[in-house]
């Protein structure tokens, strides 16, 4: 509990920051003009993402049981439902704990197959990220944000890059490695006793098993792939909201536009990805805001950022929220007792 509360006071002082500097009249005032037509566009494209990351995670899962993309939704809605109320991306664990009672799959390889997706994210986001660099200056970006900040543009870098490619290189290795993976852990757990060396060696296999998605250079550059509609759709939310509020007219072009949603989009979800606050709740905002702010090609004033930033948070957080509490009353369940649950022992 203690957790809990220290998670949402500081999403909640991120969020007073995030208010305490805009101008809120002015903010106001951007968010009255908000053509609904473009943001009804943009929540077609945000569900869209969520239809492509279900056939990423079909894709992963398909190692261990095969399973239609239309059941599997409803397990990944209520999934991005937790996340968006509960802090520490326990909707994680939520969202593998769903899986098992739906479809019997282990609870630790289903949480390997998720581990598997946010690396992937990051990584297509890199690349996403890397592509705008030909229509945007990235440097100038890099260096207002380390103005901002008052933090080098180095480690802004390493703290953008490193983490995820490492992580990535880590999972591929354990997974084409497999059979060494293996035999180090049974010589690291030899010492313990016999319970725990039997649990450890028990939930690493799950683990590798949730890992198979990465076992050849082909499975691999699938993962990739099914990343990239993911984010190219997303990308398109935050498009499609920064045209209802008239933020395209402060670009140099629509092209302008269309780059720095992409770029806002990738620099937004990496540095939000922190698992603290409920649904990233403050970080989103300011991290959203100041990267609007600071593209080049354009002249987007805070006050219209901050609109820009609060609603595309509010259509990335609400819908999914509402579309996963349906789930869960249509199936006679709860997030409380999904958060609670048990993992059926025979298959955990």
């Amino acid at each position: 509990m203690v957790r809990f509360l220290t998670a949402v006071i500081f999403g909640i002082a991120l969020l007073v920051l995030f208010f305490w500097t805009t101008d809120l009249t002015q903010m106001i005032s951007s968010l009255k003009r908000t053509n609904h037509f473009y943001l009804i566009l943009g929540l077609a494209a945000y569900f869209a993402s969520v239809w492509f990351r279900t056939i990423r995670w079909r894709f992963l899962l398909l190692t261990n049981i095969k399973i239609k993309t239309s059941r599997l939704l409803p397990v990944v809605v209520v999934g991005y439902m937790a996340n968006n109320i509960l802090p520490f991306r326990i909707g994680e664990l939520v969202r593998s704990y769903y899986l098992n009672r739906r479809e019997g799959i282990s609870t630790t390889t289903g949480i390997s197959t998720i581990l598997v997706e946010r690396v992937s994210d990051s990584i297509a986001l890199l690349f996403l990220i890397g592509v705008t660099a030909v229509f945007v200056p990235l440097d100038e970006t890099l260096s207002g944000f380390s103005t901002v900040s008052n933090i080098a543009e180095s480690i802004i870098v390493i703290f953008f890059v490193l983490p995820f490619l490492g992580m990535f290189t880590a999972l591929v290795a354990a997974s084409l490695f497999r059979n060494r993976t293996e035999r180090i852990i049974y010589k690291v757990s030899e010492p313990l006793s016999i319970r725990i060396r039997n649990m450890l060696r028990d939930s690493s296999s799950k683990v590798l098993d949730g890992l198979q998605s990465l076992n050849s250079i082909s499975a691999i550059t699938k993962v990739l792939a099914l990343s990239l509609p993911v984010w190219i759709a997303e990308s398109f939310l935050f498009f499609f909201v920064a045209l209802s509020l008239d933020i395209h007219s402060e670009f140099e072009g629509m092209m302008a536009m269309v780059s720095a949603s992409i770029l806002v989009t990738g620099i937004t979800n990496i540095g939000s990805s922190v698992p603290a606050a409920p649904g990233g709740l403050g970080l989103f905002e300011l991290i959203a805001r100041e990267s609007l702010v600071l593209m080049p090609h354009g002249t987007v004033s805070r006050p219209d950022a901050a609109a820009f930033a609060a609603l595309t948070h509010a259509c990335l957080l609400i819908p999914i929220i509402a579309l996963g509490q349906m789930f869960l009353w249509a199936n006679g369940l709860s997030l409380l007792s999904l958060s609670r649950r048990k993992a059926n022992p025979l298959v955990d």
